[in-house]
């Protein structure tokens, strides 16, 4: 089906080598652990049985110590710190213990687990005041240092220490109307005492008494210093990105933290700086190259740094297809070097990120920000975890040489003479001669061993027979590389902040209970698939009736039964009994595709619908039946309008639409006199498409790797012991195997991963009809939607500066017309066959449409062929596009976007559901076929022209508005540069003329010709405006309907949900239940399609369980292939009784109440949320081979709530339903 060698994929095998480097642990924990269930996948699948000879033959690795990341989950578990962490386990010299919210938010401190080692940083929401107490409670060593980190909120103390250390810094004035800074006294102290930089108390700063705009608006004047435009004007919280840059003579520049593909956004009508609040005014400086450069600190010796496009440019970010900024990686010189090392020591933050400009040959600092990672970067990966590491042992080995020193004072022989030279000279030469009894002793002091319950002992402790002794990892990994040393030595220099604590016990409390991951139920969405294609007829002669074998129900006919389709259409058109036209399309249609992977024809019985006994004079003859026989026909009871794109999609031809039964007719079947079913019509759907395409092994590798990355930082034993269940369509059950492959660490994205490892569950995860009368009457109330007058309804999800969903439905078909045009146009340029010309309105569209597909049919035929003809139009197409994937070519994706135009331009009214189909394909040429797309719909000169004419006739009847500002809240209008714009900017083709009142504008056209990519012209190209502005406005639509269609009312997701996935629902509190009371950890994993996906999601949100969505449903976001809905079970770890009584540790009131609550566990269950591999705007990420998008990472969809609150609240829906006798698909092993 592919046509593209697929790349042999990196992550399989990385996967692999974290499983061989951490296998010493896991063979430990699979020893304790060996019982499994017969139905799951054993734990050696996740360790290969070849492994462990080698393994066993190694000596085993001593510890150096515990490393504790307290740091919220979406930092903590990001992709760039989760392989980082990976990369220091994967010699099985450090433990990782990652606090989790769980624990940083709802525990006390003295319940925060017990580390060596502590990476802790903060991001929005993050208490760093519980942060900075742990750390004078448990005194670990601390890459950041905490209090600092509080320095960095204040942009003024941020400019006075790098003023301090001498780091360039534009000129700038500071109007602070707050009083000042509001920095803690113990800070400020500490700021007097080592550096010397006094910062008055809050209150006590300067209140400028002078702030003046010139006349001419282009000075500003405060306190007699002055500052001319252009300038830029930063709010002085360093958490407020909400920057204004000023121009000369009016206008500004709005920036934003990046909301979709933008960054900022031109305002003409900005000219006076904010008079509310306080802020610095910076000179603005015109940067080389319209670039920024972002660098990344670890430690003082080393900087990694990046350029990006200016945001000043255009405030468009070119993304790469991870969804990260497109960014390149520069050196730094001499003097950036040294301007990162003094960064990184006065402020006390080892890794730390920090922006700065270039300007005619000199680098300015324009921010700091504290702890950054380096996204997408094995290389720096490498590095930061190897400085990490040396910066480790160098704090062990510090701790050491403090401890030796003090231990001839303790034994009574008197002071010790202190050692000469400097102290990091002393603790290198030290730490490259210990002992393995003092670093054992030392080690034994730690506090992360000797408070730690049980488990975390026998994992950290040294054993005594260990052949490999800790001295000798510390001085073998001192000297892996040169010049390790003295970068370890040169850590220590920014640790500036000293312990302002008061004194602490020697020996505080270990830990009652610390949380921990247990294990996760997960329902996963398939990975990428080619776009979805059908045709339906309806049909009620008695050729047709013959295809349901009998059966009473909805039948599916693959591979041999299609050659029965076809014998049923060759009898009806032998005897006429059906519309020539429909029987001649079908009939095509079945020629072309049978040969298609996938396809498959539907053929659904519709019945009678009679509330009365019998209907005395029917219409028809109606055709009675009796039992059904089984003729090796699937008959899986599915969803007509079921498909992952747009499930409950209607008809796709004009054919279709007198054809059809309407929705009213779609019911539960009445019965005759005699007790049999009336048939009254058939509908007959022809698919094909949906096949997972060359992307999609990369997604799945790319999401089972990480995942599994995830559990060995969270809980490695969870991978021990997983069951996955797949749907039984091709595409999931790929995806669910490919995933399978990665996670389990299995090499080569499968091999020897058997196919019973995935069990396929039709009933929880295929497609049924429970729902189908709620669904229907749904679509129902779409025909209104776009009925010109109506606004779009509150709880639909709409732009608020949008016009009326009908009048953005006009200017799509507009669009539509105009494109059509141009690919008619292409074709022939290129050496095609002319199209048949487009079919009266008023004629059959089924004649159309057949005629349409004859035509590419022959089209093709005549391409395949070696004659003259063939040898004459093939090259020119082929040098359009000279690889196509995904067993696709011209005159396929000629098909589609003709039978697209044919719904849109030809049909008096379009289908709201029309637009789910126009988006995912657009989607899919996008990524798949980039350049073809782009080529065949650039217009010619003389259709520019014609078009320029034309908007400029409506400029002055239909104007835009005039003054609006576009709003920053999500709006990914690409136009919004200037005044909002109006319909002439929509339609016309020519120059964008707002950019053209910006001061900037030979910046931005700079950065536009640096940064337009190398595959795609979209951004730079204005020929292609219109496809830009069709895929926008297809994706308005799609969020205003696709959500929609399993309910529009709270009350009707909800039941459609319950209808739909309530048989997996009652799986998955089954499974959270066998999670709780299992003594291991264990995992879930289910494959299924996007139906199930949305119908889980809305069974959540309107089920009573709290999440942080609205739940009338605008909140709802697109859920895009391999979308994961993650149940996540926790367990508090209480202290072992039995070790307590041997340590000695319980107080002597109360204890036996200490013990019984240190040994009852708690649970607690939080819902995540990743949207798959999404991408704002495929059109403007930058691909490679693979045409693929990676995996947003999860977000917390709920708080940590009581396990037993979230299931019953899931149990209490359990009831409000009843789902009908026959919905659940019939195994193809069953005779029915």
């Amino acid at each position: 089906m592919d046509n593209e060698k697929p790349v042999t994929p990196s992550t399989a095998a990385a996967a692999a080598t974290s499983t061989t480097t951490t296998a010493p642990e896991q063979q430990n924990q699979a020893t304790t652990n060996s019982t499994a269930p017969a139905s799951t996948v054993p734990a050696s699948s996740s360790t290969p049985a070849p492994q462990k000879t080698e393994e066993n033959a190694k000596p085993e690795v001593a510890k150096i110590g515990r490393i504790g990341v307290c740091a919220l989950d979406a930092k903590a578990r990001s992709k760039p710190c989760r392989f980082i962490l990976n990369k220091l386990i994967e010699k099985g010299e450090f433990e990782i213990v990652i606090f989790g919210d769980k624990v940083i938010l709802d525990e006390d401190i003295e319940n925060w687990p017990v580390c060596d080692f502590l990476i802790s940083f903060y991001s929005t929401g993050f208490p760093l005041d519980k942060a900075i107490a742990y750390s004078k409670l448990r005194k670990p060593f601390c890459v950041n240092d905490l209090p600092m980190q509080k320095v960095l909120w204040d942009r003024r103390i941020v400019l006075r220490l790098l003023d301090l250390v001498k780091v360039p810094a534009p000129k700038r004035l500071e109007i602070s109307r707050d009083g000042g800074p509001d920095l803690p006294p113990d800070i400020r102290l500490m700021l007097e005492q080592k550096l010397g930089l006094k910062i008055p108390a809050q209150g006590e700063w300067k209140i400028p008494q002078q702030v003046e705009l010139s006349e001419d608006g282009n000075t500003l004047t405060v306190d007699g210093q002055t500052l001319k435009k252009p300038f830029v004007e930063k709010p002085v919280d360093g958490e407020d990105h909400n920057v204004h840059i000023y121009f000369k003579n009016g206008g500004g520049r709005r920036l934003f933290r990046k909301v979709g593909n933008k960054s900022s956004e031109y305002d003409p009508n900005m000219s006076a700086p904010r008079t509310k609040g306080s802020y610095i005014y910076e000179q603005f400086m015109d940067v080389d190259n319209s670039e920024d450069v972002k660098a990344y600190t670890v430690g003082p010796d080393y900087c990694h740094a990046e350029t990006r496009k200016s945001p000043v440019v255009d405030g468009q970010v070119r993304r790469n297809p991870n969804g990260k900024e497109v960014r390149f990686v520069t050196k730094l010189s001499k003097d950036e070097m040294a301007m990162a090392s003094k960064i990184a020591t006065v402020f006390g933050q080892r890794v730390c990120g920090f922006d700065l400009l270039r300007v005619h040959g000199r680098s300015y600092v324009i921010d700091v920000n504290g702890w950054s990672f380096v996204k997408d970067n094995d290389q720096y990966y490498d590095k930061c975890a190897e400085i990490l590491k040396e910066m480790f042992i160098k704090a062990i080995a510090d701790k050491e040489l403090k401890a030796s020193l003090k231990e001839p004072a303790l034994n009574g022989n008197g002071p010790t003479r202190a050692p000469t030279g400097s102290a990091a000279e002393q603790a290198t030469k030290k730490s490259n001669r210990l002992s393995h009894t003092s670093l054992q002793n030392l080690l034994n002091r730690a506090p992360s061993v000797n408070r730690l319950t049980s488990h975390h002992q026998q994992s950290v402790a040294i054993p005594n027979g260990s052949t490999t002794s800790a001295s000798a990892a510390v001085a073998g990994s001192l000297g892996t590389s040169p010049g390790s040393t003295k970068s370890a030595a040169n850590t220590a220099a920014p640790e500036v902040a000293p312990e302002t604590s008061k004194p602490q016990d020697e020996n505080p409390k270990p830990p009652q209970h610390s949380w921990k991951l247990k294990g996760m139920v997960a329902v996963l969405r398939h990975a990428d698939r080619t776009p979805k294609q059908k045709f339906k007829l309806t049909f009620h002669s008695k050729p047709f009736v013959d295809l349901l074998k009998g059966h009473e129900e909805e039948v599916i006919l693959v591979e041999e039964g299609l050659k029965d389709v076809m014998k049923a259409v060759d009898l009806a058109i032998a005897e006429r009994v059906e519309d020539m036209d429909k029987l001649r399309l079908l009939k095509n249609a079945l020629e072309k595709k049978a040969g298609f992977p996938g396809t498959k024809v539907q053929v659904k019985p519709f019945y009678i619908e009679n509330d009365e006994p019998m209907s005395p004079k029917p219409k028809k003859n109606y055709i009675k039946f009796d039992k059904a026989s089984d003729d090796n026909v699937h008959i899986p009871v599915k969803l007509p309008a079921s498909d992952d794109s747009s499930p409950s999609l209607p008809s796709l031809l004009e054919a279709a639409r007198n054809a059809i039964a309407s929705p009213e007719s779609f019911s539960t079947a009445p019965t005759g006199p005699d007790g049999k079913r009336v048939l009254e019509k058939l509908q007959l759907i022809i698919k094909w498409g949906g096949e997972p395409t060359h992307s999609a092994r990369y997604q799945s590798q790319d999401l089972g790797e990480n995942m599994r990355k995830d559990l060995l930082l969270m809980n490695r034993e969870a991978l021990e012991d997983i069951e996955i269940y797949s749907s039984s369509e091709r595409r999931v059950r790929t995806s669910a195997q490919i995933w399978a492959s990665s996670f389990l660490g299995k090499e080569k994205g499968g091999e020897g991963l058997a196919d019973d490892r995935i069990l396929i569950r039709k009933d929880l995860l295929d497609d049924s009809n429970a729902a189908k009368r709620q669904m229907d009457a749904v679509k129902k109330k779409f025909k209104g939607l776009l009925r010109e007058g109506l606004k779009a309804p509150p709880d639909f999800t709409w732009p608020n500066d949008m016009p009326e969903p009908c009048e953005v439905m006009k200017q799509v078909v507009e669009l539509m017309r105009y494109l059509r045009r141009v690919m008619h146009y292409n074709f022939q340029k290129y050496g095609a066959p002319p199209p048949s010309p487009p079919a009266d309105a008023t004629a059959s569209s089924a004649s159309s449409i057949s005629s349409m597909t004859s035509t590419n049919a022959s089209t093709s035929v005549n391409n395949s062929t070696s004659g003259s003809n063939g040898a004459k139009e093939q090259p020119d197409l082929k040098t359009i596009q000279p690889r196509w994937c995904c067993g696709e070519d011209a005159e396929l994706f000629k098909e589609r976007w003709e039978k697209l135009f044919v719904e849109f331009c030809e049909w008096e009214k379009v289908d709201p559901s029309k637009v789910s189909e126009l988006y995912d394909t657009m989607k899919y040429d996008a990524l798949h076929n980039r350049q073809f797309l782009e080529t065949i719909f650039t217009p010619p000169q003389f259709m520019i022209l014609e078009d320029e004419a034309n908007a400029a006739a409506l400029e002055d009847a239909i104007p835009g508005p005039n003054g609006n500002v576009p709003s920053t809240n999500g709006d990914k209008n690409e136009n919004e540069k200037g005044a909002a714009p109006g319909r002439r900017e929509r339609l016309a083709l020519r120059r964008r003329s707002i950019l053209n009142q910006s001061p900037r504008q030979s910046l931005e056209e700079e950065g536009a010709r640096n940064y337009s990519g190398g595959r795609g012209r979209v951004k730079s190209d204005f020929r292609l405006a219109k496809l830009r502005e069709l895929y926008r406005l297809a994706k308005v639509l799609f969020d205003f309907v696709s959500p929609q269609e399993y309910g529009i009312t709270p009350s009707e997701k909800l039941e459609i949900g319950l209808l739909t996935c309530l048989p997996l629902l009652k799986q998955i509190v089954k499974n959270l239940e066998t999670v709780q009371a299992s003594p291991t950890a264990k995992s879930f994993f289910y494959f299924t399609k996007e139906s199930h996906v949305y119908t889980l999601l809305n069974c959540i949100i309107q089920g009573g369980i709290k999440t942080k969505l609205r739940n009338d449903g605008k909140e709802i976001p697109e859920l895009d292939y391999l979308t994961q809905i993650c149940f996540e079970l926790y367990e508090s770890e209480g202290r072992a009784k039995p070790k307590d009584d041997a340590e000695g540790n319980n107080t002597a009131n109360g204890e036996d109440a200490d013990k019984k609550e240190a040994s009852e566990k708690e649970y607690s269950i939080r819902i995540t949320l990743s949207v798959g591999c999404h991408a704002d705007d495929p059109l403007d990420v930058d691909l490679d081979s693979k045409h693929c998008i990676g995996c947003s990472p999860r977000r917390s969809l709920t708080h940590h709530d009581e396990w037993k609150l979230v299931l019953g609240r899931l149990k209490e829906k359990f009831d409000t339903v009843k789902l009908p006798k026959r919905f659940l698909p019939i195994m193809l092993t069953e005779n029915n």
